[in-house]
């Protein structure tokens, strides 16, 4: 049960959950409009995000050791506002490689957050013994999806989609300084390390690279942040310009599969406390691969979308579960161990952009996207090796509910 004490602090972390969904919910919408407004093809584009994801990964390597360090809370304070600091640039945009120092920086900051507040939801589920985790993902998944959906709506009514981004900006500002404010909560969500802990953690993550277990829940974290990125980034753009579906139809692809992932993620709870942790892995596996399969075999768009359902609904449980389980690897470390998913996850994230973009250039969007089948079989795979490392996970209760 959830206790009332903690909800100020279900809040806080909620807050940053949903201020991450609010920019890339507005930013997957908009991606057409900015590579229209500099003139740029999809590989070209793909590239600029693909640099851009390099920065975030240096940002989450020293994210995890400072959240540990310092406490989740102040990471995810200075990461929101500076993230509302670099979206408010984009602006301002307008060369090829202002673009990509934007987003540089904006990714950066992004991955430092993402870091940051998947080590405090970590905290939280340890220290209230409260299972929130899918509950935090599906906040993420809600943002964006009324913020791909309003954003979808501004542009249809002609609000030029450059001003969008000072209001994204704002939104996350305030959010940044709320948590900035919020010191008496650290208890719940931080988790400094102790002096007598410095020498085992300044030996690093690589250590933590070693583990089997790690790596095998790290590399499934990878195909499933390389198929949600694929077609966060790349749904709408494929039903506005490949398919050349009106603005609203367009918006509304990264809208059902945020909306689809939230869904999911809300009863992910019910399913892993109903079904053996290993099973829902594996099903997700194949039911992602069987979304994309009806989304590309047709060009009607209500099949189209509802294969993106199918989609969201599978990867929507995969995340959580993952962090879950690796937050247990080695406790007192959590923002190391969140560290190490995340950079596997955006290393997904960062072959994704320019793997697609010059695909699609080459062979067209709809072929490029036949990976993201691919990548639900990776799942599965991978989800029956988990059974060497951890014989009992099909017989245990789901902590990332």
């Amino acid at each position: 049960m959830h206790h009332h004490a903690h909800w100020p602090t279900f809040g806080l972390v909620l807050s940053c959950f949903l201020a991450l969904g609010l920019l890339f919910g507005a930013w997957q919408v908009m991606i057409t409009d900015l590579q229209q407004a500099l003139q740029l093809s999809p590989s070209t584009f793909g590239l600029a995000l693909t640099i851009g994801v390099l920065g975030s990964l240096p940002a989450m390597f020293l994210t995890g050791r400072l959240a540990d360090k310092f406490g989740a809370r102040r990471v995810m304070a200075i990461s929101c506002l500076l993230m509302a600091l670099v979206v408010a640039q984009l602006y301002w945009v307008n060369h090829y490689l202002v673009l990509i120092s934007a987003l540089f920086l904006l990714l950066g900051s992004a991955g430092a957050l993402d870091v940051a507040i998947n080590a405090a939801a970590v905290n939280y589920e340890q220290r209230t013994t409260h299972k929130a985790m899918s509950f935090f993902h599906a906040g993420y998944s809600g943002g964006a999806a009324a913020s791909a959906l309003m954003t979808g709506y501004l542009l249809s009514i002609h609000v030029p989609f450059r001003l969008i981004y000072l209001w994204i900006a704002l939104g996350v500002a305030v959010i940044g300084l709320l948590v900035l404010l919020a010191k008496p909560l650290d208890r719940l969500i931080s988790h400094p390390i102790a002096q007598q802990d410095n020498h085992n953690a300044a030996q690093g993550l690589a250590g933590l690279f070693r583990i089997p277990l790690l790596m095998i829940l790290a590399t499934i974290a990878g195909l499933t942040f390389f198929s949600e990125g694929t077609l966060e980034i790349w749904s709408a753009v494929y039903l506005r310009l490949a398919l050349d579906l009106p603005v609203l139809l367009g918006a509304a692809g990264p809208a059902i599969f945020h909306i689809a992932m939230m869904l999911g993620r809300l009863t992910a709870g019910w399913v892993a406390n109903h079904f053996e942790r290993r099973k829902v892995l594996l099903m997700a596996g194949i039911v992602a691969a069987l979304g994309m399969i009806v989304s590309l075999s047709t060009t009607y768009p209500p099949l189209i979308l509802l294969g993106f359902l199918m989609s969201g609904l599978a990867l929507a449980g995969i995340v959580p579960i993952v962090f879950s389980l690796a937050g247990g690897v080695a406790p007192e470390r959590s923002g190391q161990v969140i560290s190490v998913i995340t950079i596997m996850g955006y290393s997904g994230f960062l072959v994704g952009p320019a793997l697609v973009g010059s695909l699609a250039d080459w062979l067209g969007l709809r072929i490029a996207l036949l990976l993201l089948i691919g990548a639900g079989i990776g799942i599965l795979i991978l989800s029956m090796r988990l059974k060497q490392y951890l014989p009992s996970l099909s017989h245990a209760k789901a902590t990332a509910g």
